[in-house]
């Protein structure tokens, strides 16, 4: 069994089939093919049910995958320590994060550890805080960035801000110039809602149900971008973090864009970062998480 037939399985894997990975590996199908069933006589078991368009792990298969993702994770951290050893602070660092950490937090981390640590390669994964654990449990990523996540007791948790979430609307509507907005108050207002199936869509659908809120949103989506500039389109109001219009709102109070009004009694999404508790780290990711940690103690959420 070698380094090189694993990974073309995980890729079949992940895939969903020959053709697919193919494409990302390089490599003919027939020789890919060669390689899974090379892996198959080895183990004496079949590894996918073959279906006419896509394959699926047999339960061997599945078995597999668990011991391959770790024996794949360690040869990477291997050569990243090994890397480190010979020329410093160096190597790839793989970060996941969600939308709005990723394009309104994580730029400016990326840029203090650039300048810190020129040889450093972060690779950027965006996805939802549920799937970022199971790539950071599968070792498919050293460190993620999410907003409220689950409590699991195999990842190591590190608080990293608090971010508000307020009431924000356009400069036309009648809550601009208001410091605070209780929920009641939005009984009447055209609301843009952020989905439920976002931790923070349900984080502040929670919120309304407590304080016996209900409204009828005129749109929903799961793009917080999306929300933020249908608010400046003057189609309604929405709960948005203070992270997602920071570029907007001056930390001395002087106008931008939008109008932000916090939320009595408040509400506050926890910013976190997550590394599963057994993988080791490099000093690179080290670095990382120091530039991520300071940057958050004096993050403020507004335009200096």
């Amino acid at each position: 069994m070698e380094l090189h037939q694993l990974r073309c399985f995980l890729l079949v894997v992940e895939e969903g089939g020959f053709k697919r990975a193919t494409a990302r590996l390089g490599i003919t199908q027939p020789a890919l093919s060669y390689l899974i069933k090379q892996l198959e006589d080895e183990l004496r078991v079949p590894l996918f049910h073959r279906r006419p368009r896509s394959v699926v792990p047999t339960e061997a298969g599945r078995v597999l995958v668990a011991h391959a993702e770790r024996i794949v994770g360690a040869v990477h951290a291997a050569h990243q320590a090994v890397r480190e050893l010979a020329d410093g602070i160096t190597g790839d660092i793989r970060i996941g994060t969600v939308n709005s950490v990723g394009t309104h937090f994580l730029p400016q981390v990326l840029w203090r550890v650039h300048s810190r640590c020129p040889a450093v390669h972060p690779v950027l994964v965006y996805r939802a805080s549920h799937e970022l654990v199971e790539m950071l449990l599968a070792g498919k990523l050293d460190v993620a960035l999410a907003a409220d996540p689950e409590p699991d007791p195999r990842l190591r948790f590190t608080h990293v801000a608090d971010d508000p979430i307020s009431l924000v609307c356009a400069k036309s509507h009648p809550f601009f110039g208001r410091p605070t907005v209780k929920p009641a108050d939005l009984a009447a207002a055209r609301f843009i809602a952020l989905d439920p199936s976002t931790p923070t869509g349900a984080l502040a659908e929670r919120y309304l149900e407590r304080q016996g809120v209900a409204l009828a949103p005129i749109v929903s989506t799961d793009n917080v971008e999306a929300v933020k500039r249908m608010v400046e389109e003057e189609m309604g109001v929405a709960l948005l973090p203070d992270m997602v219009t920071a570029d907007d709102v001056g930390c001395d109070g002087s106008e931008g864009k939008l109008w932000r009004s916090a939320l009595e009694p408040p509400l506050v999404r926890r910013i976190v970062l997550a590394a599963w508790r057994e993988a080791p780290r490099s000093r690179a990711v080290d670095a990382f998480v120091e530039e991520v940690r300071r940057f958050g103690r004096t993050w403020r959420g507004c335009r200096s």
